[in-house]
């Protein structure tokens, strides 16, 4: 089963909504609403105290995410006004689309922020689990085409 990492966007107005979109080459930057960047091969969003430092893709509509402070108050306020912004993709994700993700199988993109792209897979069936599916937030890619955090 082949799964989707990157896409490129069509620009063509007549285009189906739901149309396939082909996945990008490995090694190729996304355009995407965050910053975008390569280091060993691993594709991930660039945070503030970094993106000095590497070459990256600026993101369309947000600078690099700054660095997550310490201590709970501070954490949940950076959390709240600048991680969890909702945006439309992440890294070229977006709602609706299948990745793998390492240890993890097959997951669905459910929505997309600075963060990351938060997606659910399914959980192998148990008799003591009350769940049937897990979730996880994704912020980098392997040279494999599999998604992590």
């Amino acid at each position: 089963m082949q799964t989707i990492a990157l896409f490129d966007l069509s620009t063509d107005p007549t285009a189906r909504p739901m149309q396939r979109r082909a996945p990008l080459p490995l090694g190729e930057l996304p355009i995407s609403s965050v910053p975008a960047a390569y280091y060993g091969e691993h594709l991930y969003s660039p945070k503030a105290d970094t993106a000095a430092l590497v070459d990256h893709r600026p993101g369309n509509r947000f600078p690099p995410l700054p660095t997550s402070p310490s201590g709970p108050k501070a954490w949940n306020d950076w959390w709240r006004t600048e991680a969890s912004v909702p945006t439309p993709d992440y890294l070229g994700l977006e709602p609706g689309d299948v990745v793998t993700v390492v240890g993890s199988g097959t997951a669905t993109v459910m929505s997309t922020c600075r963060f990351g792209a938060l997606v659910r897979y399914a959980l192998p069936p148990s008799p003591w689990a009350d769940r049937t599916h897990g979730e996880m937030y994704v912020t980098a890619r392997n040279q494999f085409g599999h998604w992590y955090r």
